[in-house]
């Protein structure tokens, strides 16, 4: 899928030139991980954008660009909580 697919299911929160290049078997954890952005409050979500999906060295590379200091305590940890969730779900794909 592309970052504009991606973007109609989950909302504006993939940068829309966003490299999205993953193997097909990873998309559940996309997905998962893109349900679980979508529902971050707003005062965390309104602060980070996804800016490119892919496999980099067999695993999941999720990059992100955010602004934490505009984020309530405990923002990035959730992103991060996020982003390493999908990456276990990935390599238990592969494996």
């Amino acid at each position: 899928m592309t970052a504009g697919e991606l973007n109609i299911i989950y909302g504006s929160m993939i940068f829309p030139g966003a490299n999205v290049s993953v193997p097909a078997a990873w998309m559940p954890a996309i997905h998962d991980a893109l349900a679980s952005f979508r529902d971050l409050p707003t005062s965390v979500r309104s602060f980070v954008i996804v800016t490119g999906i892919a496999e980099s060295g067999g695993q999941l590379l999720i990059e992100i660009a955010a602004v934490p200091g505009a984020m309530p305590e405990g923002g990035m940890a959730r992103i991060e909580e996020i982003v390493q969730t999908a990456r276990e779900a990935a390599r238990r794909e592969m494996h």
